[in-house]
């Protein structure tokens, strides 16, 4: 099997479609360090409520956190992701619906994308990555060997972010609610002017809405491993 150091995987999608988990679980199989773009986003948002920069309208002040950014990450021995602002774990703060809300608006400015862009490649730092987010493939590493696109049916999608809400927060939102809280942010994502939401060329697009995760991650496996025979011929 050839090295996987060089390897880079991305899987993009809208929000509830199972990126998260399917990506921390192909890392793990196949070895490679797992990188939440979304995180990094959130993160900053986080950072930004916290100094009390406007997410909307401080553009100067927003791009230039971007660019210095104290942001660390780290795998935990589950293939989880945790998050680091100065060294303090925010992991579980950044998945609040404020965070949530401003991470959707400092999406959308291009100059703090752009130094995004710059602190995303890096985080992978050269390393063989399982890499997720909405513009992993189209804007990150749009020359990625292997490009995936993810989606699920909109009553799917909120059901599973209902169950994430719960296991981190122990609350249980209406599914209504959440429904028009995901069609508000697909909605931002796909008309921003910089790394929309879009199916990047060449990717593997999968509905998981009847898979399960371990499905999904074998339909990626099937695909990379179908490639890499292919190459190596």
């Amino acid at each position: 099997m050839p090295s996987t150091s060089s390897l880079v995987i991305t899987i993009d999608g809208p929000a509830g479609v199972g990126k998260s988990t399917a990506a921390k679980l192909l890392a793990k199989r196949l070895g490679l360090l797992y990188l939440d773009t979304g995180a990094t986003y959130r993160a900053l948002a986080y950072a930004a409520v916290q100094a009390q920069i406007n997410p909307i309208e401080d553009v100067k002040h927003l791009a230039s956190l971007a660019k210095k950014l104290p942001l660390t990450l780290r795998s935990t021995a589950d293939g989880a992701l945790k998050v680091l602002l100065n060294g303090v774990d925010v992991t579980t703060k950044i998945r609040t619906e404020e965070v949530t809300e401003a991470a959707a608006q400092v999406s959308q400015h291009p100059e703090v994308r752009d130094a995004m862009v710059v602190l995303q490649r890096r985080l992978a730092n050269h390393a063989g990555v399982v890499v997720e987010g909405r513009d992993t493939g189209s804007v990150v590493f749009p020359r990625a060997a292997y490009k995936f696109f993810l989606d699920a049916h909109p009553a799917t999608r909120a059901r599973r972010r209902q169950g994430e809400l719960f296991r981190l927060y122990g609350t249980r939102s209406p599914i209504v609610q959440i429904q028009e809280q995901l069609h508000f942010r697909d909605s931002l994502d796909r008309s921003r002017r910089v790394g929309p939401l879009v199916t990047p060329r060449g990717a593997t697009v999968i509905d998981t809405s009847r898979l399960s995760a371990s499905q999904v991650v074998s339909a990626m496996l099937r695909v990379v491993g179908k490639r890499r025979s292919r190459a190596a011929r």
